[in-house]
């Protein structure tokens, strides 16, 4: 899709002081927060506008630089329509011992990416959906419309106390998907004749409901919910951008029957490995990795749960792959889909720049990353029907060939406040251009 983006983005990041504090670099007291107003815009969506704020509690100060108790709070709308509404909460102390987490989320997509399943093997025609191409179909070709709502709740505690560093985990999600093709007429609403999109195209999501490749039963989305238990070890130094140690965890997902409106099941398995390392004596300078990985057991998962990615802790509104912000930067976003994939980050983080400032902890940071993603299990598809009707056509489409890994790599520029508010910004680029060209992600908090 053709984006124009401008961003007038950084121009309030404040914090305000409620409770009195230590005048030290390493001690905070009370409430603080942090707010950011967004505007960007898209081709076909509009104007986005609204804003973003986390709030902390560091209660006497005795944790820091970890919290009590934090709140983020997110609310932004296009003007064509897609709206986000998310409020999530994290609290080592509200039950004593136990680590709390809970999310709130409402996000109307009208225009969410589809490249089909299985990476290599679904085609990506960067021209169907470029108006200034000669093979322009619609610049919504790859999207469909997707409306989500989702509840969630995570505990973790410690599993002994003379082994602090091991932890269980126990959770529960649950999920409401709308799903659609394009609403052409809203996009078009209010639009020069000149920018309009054509009425009359399919979408590769039409196409792949007419070929059966998307089951009838779940071309509409559904309900469902799915209960997670698994183990965590983790030894860092801090919770945002840590100095050293490793964080594991391991997750087993399982949705019955009778949590699925669809009358269908599915068990999966979730490994996510990270390990920072300090590379020099003033310690501005941490080598960071993440290696994750994720196989379904038995079932068959909805096409649109497929790139869900369980997980103890929330950095964005999604946590889904691969492609995009919060997997692999500069790649389109879900443009790897399958049953089960391997992910890999590779960061270098170098704080350029320490300072208090008002009585606050700041500073400036870079990070250069490569990442990579690959489908290690594919969604299985029988192609009868989309080989017949296309006919000569088919090698647009489909390659036949099992995935290869996918590669981006970039920069970004953090501006950390307290050490916990992160303004984030990351700018990847595509190594192959069957995955896309390149990205600019502005938000909070680092990657991983």
């Amino acid at each position: 899709m053709t984006k124009r983006y401008f961003i007038a983005f950084i121009n309030l990041l404040c914090s305000l002081q409620l409770v009195g504090q230590i005048d030290s670099t390493y001690r905070k007291e009370g409430f603080t927060f942090g707010v950011l107003p967004a505007i960007s815009y898209n081709a076909d969506l509009g104007f986005q506008y609204g804003g973003l704020t986390n709030l902390y509690w560091y209660g006497d100060g005795s944790n820091y630089p970890d919290y009590n108790h934090s709140l983020y709070v997110e609310i932004s709308k296009y003007t064509a329509g897609s709206t986000l509404l998310r409020f999530y909460y994290d609290s080592p102390t509200f039950i004593k011992n136990i680590r709390t987490t809970a999310d709130i989320t409402w996000f109307r997509d009208l225009a969410m990416d589809f490249y089909g399943f299985n990476g290599k093997d679904a085609v990506y025609n960067a021209g169907w959906e470029d108006d200034s191409s000669s093979d322009y179909i619609t610049r919504v070709f790859y999207r469909h419309h997707r409306e989500m709502f989702r509840f969630l709740t995570n505990s973790k505690g410690r599993i002994s106390t003379k082994a602090p560093q091991w932890e269980w985990m126990a959770g529960l999600i649950f999920f409401n998907f709308n799903i659609d093709k394009v609403d052409i007429d809203r996009l078009n609403k209010n639009k020069d004749e000149d920018d309009q999109l054509p009425e009359d195209e399919e979408g590769l999501y039409d196409k792949y409901l007419k070929w059966k490749l998307i089951p009838d039963e779940e071309a509409k989305g559904g309900k469902h919910a799915y209960l997670k238990i698994g183990l965590s070890y983790d030894t860092r130094d801090v919770l945002t951008n840590p100095g050293k140690g490793i964080w594991t965890e391991v997750f087993l997902a399982s949705m019955p029957n009778f949590l699925s409106s669809q009358n269908n099941h599915f068990t999966r398995i979730n490994l996510f490995h990270r390990q920072y390392i300090t590379l020099n004596n003033k310690g501005n300078l941490i080598a960071a990795y993440r290696i994750g990985w994720q196989h379904k057991l038995s079932g068959q998962i909805p096409f649109y749960l497929l790139p869900h990615m369980a997980s103890s802790v929330l950095t964005s509104a999604t946590s889904q792959g691969l492609g995009g912000a919060k997997t692999m930067r500069g790649i389109n976003r879900n443009r790897i889909v399958g049953n089960g994939f391997l992910l890999s980050n590779i960061e270098l983080r170098w704080k350029i720049w320490q300072t208090k400032l008002f009585k606050q902890d700041f500073y400036l940071a870079t990070n250069y990353f490569i990442d990579m993603g690959m489908i290690t299990q594919e969604y299985e598809l029988d192609k009868s029907i989309a080989r017949a009707d296309l006919e000569e056509d088919y090698n647009l489409y489909f390659n036949d060939a099992k995935d290869e890994p996918h590669f981006s790599y970039g920069l970004g520029l953090k501006a950390a406040l307290n050490e916990n508010f992160v303004l984030s910004t990351d700018y990847g680029i595509a190594a192959s251009k069957q995955d896309g060209t390149s990205g600019l992600y502005i938000s909070l908090n680092y990657l991983f």
